[in-house]
């Protein structure tokens, strides 16, 4: 139960340094389609950079498919210069199979 505790005070304590830095910017568009998908995404995708000083971190944001206002924000940090987290969202988080097929 501490470890909870500590988790989410880690993860408010960086949305806050993040939300309150010196020159920070939002931009973001909602994803509505992504290619191998037929038909609109079952759920509501932003994407978009946060820029933070002179750096722009790219984020994906996935709105809760249960109550927005109740569930908890979760955080998902991975990746590095030149490495998605993509990866790690899809796989990692939940269960996500895609056909492969050539995209033209």
């Amino acid at each position: 139960m501490a470890l909870v505790s500590a988790n989410r005070s880690v993860c408010f304590h960086l949305f806050i340094l993040l939300l309150f830095s010196v020159n920070v910017a939002f931009s973001g568009t909602l994803v509505t389609s992504i290619p191998g998908f037929d038909g609109d995404l079952p759920f509501k995708l932003y994407t978009g950079y946060v820029t933070v000083g002179e750096s722009e971190m790219f984020y994906y944001f996935i709105e809760s498919e249960g109550n927005p206002k109740l569930d908890p924000l979760m955080l998902w940090y991975s990746g590095g210069p030149g490495c998605s987290a993509f990866n790690g969202l899809i796989y990692q988080i939940g269960t996500v199979s895609f056909p492969l097929f050539i995209i033209n």
